[in-house]
């Protein structure tokens, strides 16, 4: 179980789903879109470490020192938009266009190779048969380390949401009322 955004009662919400895990009632705890200044403030406070933190990450945006903090906690990034959902400028870049004609796969599947070989748990989304069965398609090439720079050098440090922007938890917990159909 996540806890998805790190705004409001953070504590209590992370000390909750500790007492469900000790409980039993969940297996495992995890937060998503904690940035490395998020991070650092929260994860002293928590007894258990998150298992993993689902963070946007994609080639554009690598979140290299989050990647860092966690791989030193022992908690696994796992990229939620791994391929920028569909972003043109991503999915038409010449560097993975040209690695795409190099081994013969898609473009989503140099990326997700490329996500893969860095350690990084991915979760491309699709509804489409076919394009799961292409983002599975991964595991019979792989990148050399030349070519795992290249696509490193698309790094660009942004991503398309700023969980550490002023105003953004305000913003994100007055717009929803998660009781509204109570």
């Amino acid at each position: 179980m996540l806890l998805h955004q790190p705004y409001g009662e953070v504590l209590e919400a992370w000390h909750a789903l500790e007492d469900f895990k000790k409980e039993g009632k969940i297996k495992s705890i995890g937060v998503s879109n904690m940035t490395p200044k998020i991070w650092k403030k929260f994860i002293p406070q928590f007894e258990t470490l998150p298992a993993v933190n689902q963070v946007e990450l994609h080639p554009f945006a690598q979140q290299r020192e989050l990647r860092e903090l966690c791989s030193n906690d022992n908690v696994v990034i796992e990229a939620w938009g791994p391929l920028e959902q569909g972003n043109k400028d991503l999915l038409t870049h010449p560097i993975i266009l040209k690695l795409a004609e190099k081994y013969g796969k898609d473009v989503g599947q140099i990326i997700l190779r490329f996500e893969n070989q860095e350690g990084i748990v991915v979760l491309p989304k699709s509804t489409h048969k076919e394009r799961i069965i292409s983002n599975l398609n991964i595991f019979d090439f792989e990148l050399t380390s030349e070519e795992l720079e290249e696509v490193r050098n698309l790094d660009t440090g942004k991503t398309s949401h700023d969980p550490d922007a002023p105003g953004v938890g305000d913003w994100l917990l007055s717009n929803y009322d998660i009781h509204e159909n109570d």
